[in-house]
């Protein structure tokens, strides 16, 4: 029973499913990004959800029939290599894109946040197995404390939402024994971290 839960919330809370989440949040955050025209949002979500979630998911049934990759966990973190270069560089893509219709500056950092997150998580890999469910998750929770004090908003109840989210993906993980304590401690902070200051900063 705690393993089908687990891999329900394995799923469930996808990293690529993060990226897109965050510019709802960032659309609905009371930032100047709520007068955007929503004809503006749409056409703004519909490139970033492409290039970052449509994009790297139609590859992963190519990359297991070629076996570039075992099963879509991904479980040697040398198998995740590959994988997460093409998706950095279809990140860097979307960005390109995004910038070409002069987005807003916080969208344009939020597209560069994800994609220096995404390449921490690759350099990371080389070496060691971090969680990239735990450091998306991270990523989130710095982007939502970065425009909380940027902005001076109120995002406690987004924030009390996403903590709890990392808590039962960060059981869920360790329940399926797919990670040790410290790769999902190191992806979260890292994520946190990338994210709040590059957010905050810029």
């Amino acid at each position: 029973m705690q393993n089908s839960l687990a891999r329900i919330a394995t799923i469930v809370f996808h990293p690529l499913i993060m990226p897109p989440l965050g510019m709802l949040l960032l659309f609905n955050s009371g930032t100047y990004l709520d007068f955007l025209t929503y004809s503006h949002k749409r056409a703004i979500f519909l490139i970033f959800i492409t290039g970052t979630t449509i994009l790297p998911m139609s590859l992963i049934p190519f990359m297991l029939y070629q076996r570039t990759i075992r099963n879509i966990g991904m479980d040697d973190h040398r198998e995740r290599i590959l994988p997460l270069l093409i998706a950095v560089v279809f990140y860097i893509f979307t960005w390109y894109m995004l910038a070409r219709i002069n987005v807003p500056g916080l969208i344009n950092i939020y597209v560069i946040t994800a994609s220096l997150t995404l390449l921490f998580c690759t350099l990371i890999s080389l070496i060691w197995k971090i969680s990239l469910h735990m450091t998306a998750l991270g990523a989130l929770t710095g982007m939502l404390l970065a425009v909380a004090f940027r902005f001076g908003i109120n995002l406690q109840i987004y924030l009390a939402i996403f903590f709890l989210i990392a808590g039962i993906a960060g059981w869920a993980r360790l329940t399926l024994k797919a990670h040790t304590p410290a790769q999902i401690y190191a992806g979260y902070l890292g994520g946190t971290a990338i994210a709040f200051f590059l957010m905050f900063s810029f």
